[in-house]
């Protein structure tokens, strides 16, 4: 432990010495600016920038890098929290109540709140990640197929938990989500399914088309067609109501949701192939269960620091499987692995042994990128805050522009920006006759995951490499399981003998 922290110190000053801190900064901001185009990750900016960095040394590789992997997860926030786009896949549990804030003018509290939340969330991953460093290697080989196969399930039954109302209609949702996440070529037989012979539906529908459509496109039309002024139904910046400082206050007024939930996201974010979306959705909905008051889903500030928090501290957590054994976390440490092998950095032994200073560079410029965004995020929350005070006649058209500029970016495909168009209008129907969105949404992401660790789960039991109902990781889950599921109906009880006693 004692070379870890020598190595800790190292990187830290690395970073932090002059002109090595130049890297970090300008890719912080060119990440920014990057994610604020809906659907456009620093994922992208990684794939751009590879080419023109294949002579550096492996140290400014690092400090840039390190920087582009987390400078763009808080901005993605933003435009959920103001626009209903999410920046990200992973933004999406976000939008679910900052949106709902926005609209009641409560804006600057929750872009306080979602910066807050991500800086000290990122702090409280990569705390984690430098604390388990030693003991990686058997926490990874704790987790196989079955364990994941029931955390993806658990995932899925928090859709009880966040069907506002109805959790029979989050259910059917959940249900619509899985159908048409299987469209599609099989991942395991190659045939396709319900693709109608097309190229397009091949490669299944697209999660960014879809989220911009049943978010944004639904929104605008809503806008479009209601009465309201602007998104917060306000003209001047003197009737929104909250602050910055509350909005960073809500962050350590609920501070056991934060913890838990940036605990939470950093667990999760050490899973292979699982990322942010997972994440945050498992953080929202944790929070969501443990709410007496049933106002998620309508404005709690808690809905957006729990899947903020969990957002940036599973980059801390993804940085586990990547660093020590070669298996990116998500697509953004994917990116770094590729990185890491065309500059002859190998990931492993060596990763945590001989290069372990440039380790924790790679992990500090990741720390001061994530203060840097939530920083300038909270200087600007002013003039940001006054998106919601534009007039739906000049705001409409502009998300509109964005919405269908992004679903095009993201392939240079059209018929992105049909799929995106339809769900526009599927999530304005289900909006106006009160069917939830985020059910269908959760769904549509966690299929695939589910699907695939369902196939290898049942393989290896079939040829008794493991038995399923043996593994403790798997019978706490099925435990969680079942009391998200029952959750629901135990408030709901509760609740009516609340009202029986007054």
């Amino acid at each position: 432990m004692e070379a870890v922290l020598q190595a800790a110190v190292d990187g830290f000053w690395l970073v932090f010495s002059w002109p090595n801190i130049l890297y970090p900064v300008a890719g912080t901001l060119l990440a920014m600016l990057i994610s604020l185009i809906p659907g456009v990750s620093g994922v992208a900016l990684m794939a751009m920038a590879i080419p023109f960095t294949l002579t550096w040394d492996p140290l400014p590789i690092m400090l840039l890098f390190g920087a582009f992997v987390g400078g763009a997860t808080f901005m993605g926030s933003v435009t959920a929290i103001l626009l209903n786009i999410p920046g990200k896949n992973s933004n999406a549990a976000t939008l679910i109540d900052g949106y709902p804030m926005a609209q009641q003018g409560r804006a600057r509290t929750a872009i306080g709140s979602s910066a807050m939340a991500s800086a000290l969330g990122s702090t409280v991953g990569l705390l984690m990640l430098i604390l388990l460093i030693p003991f990686m290697r058997p926490a990874m080989l704790w987790l196989g197929p079955a364990e994941l196969l029931m955390l993806v399930i658990w995932g899925l039954t928090t859709v009880a938990v966040l069907a506002r109302g109805s959790p029979v209609k989050g259910l059917a949702m959940a249900g619509i989500g899985c159908l048409l996440a299987f469209v599609g070529l099989d991942p395991h037989t190659a045939e396709p399914r319900y693709t109608f012979d097309t190229l397009f539906l091949q490669d299944g529908l697209k999660l960014v088309p879809v989220f911009i459509g049943i978010f944004a496109l639904a929104e605008s039309l809503e806008l479009a067609i209601g009465s309201s002024v602007s998104i917060s139904g306000r003209t001047r910046i003197a009737e929104l109501k909250g602050s910055l400082f509350e909005g960073v206050a809500s962050v350590f007024r609920h501070f056991g949701v934060f913890l838990r939930c940036s605990i939470l996201g950093t667990l999760i974010g050490m899973i292979p192939g699982i990322g942010g979306t997972v994440a945050s959705f498992a953080a929202y909905g944790h929070a969501a269960a443990h709410s007496k008051d049933g106002t998620f889903g309508r404005g709690d500030v808690r809905g957006v620091i729990a899947p903020e928090a969990a957002n940036d501290a599973k980059d801390g957590g993804a940085f586990v499987p990547t660093l020590a054994f070669g298996i990116p976390g998500g697509s953004g440490t994917a990116m770094l692995l590729t990185v890491l092998t065309l500059h002859g950095i190998a990931p492993g032994r060596d990763m945590l042994t001989t290069h372990a200073d440039l380790m924790f560079v790679l992990i500090w410029s990741l720390f001061l990128s994530n203060w840097i965004t939530s920083l300038l995020g909270m200087a600007c929350v002013t003039p940001l805050a006054r998106v919601t005070l534009l007039p739906t006649q000049r705001l409409v058209p502009f998300i509109v522009v964005i919405g269908a500029l992004a679903a095009y970016l993201y392939r240079q495909q059209m018929l992105d920006v049909v799929v995106a168009f339809i769900f526009g209008i599927v999530g304005f129907l289900l909006k106006r006759y009160d069917w939830p969105r985020i059910p269908f949404v959760i769904a549509l992401i966690l299929t695939p995951l589910f699907e695939n660790y369902l196939n290898l789960t049942m393989q290896l039991q079939a040829i008794g490499r493991i038995d399923f109902w043996s593994r403790p990781g798997v019978l706490l889950l099925v435990v969680l399981t079942v009391v998200s599921l029952l959750s629901p109906h135990v408030r709901k009880r509760r609740g009516g003998q609340g009202g029986a006693s007054a």
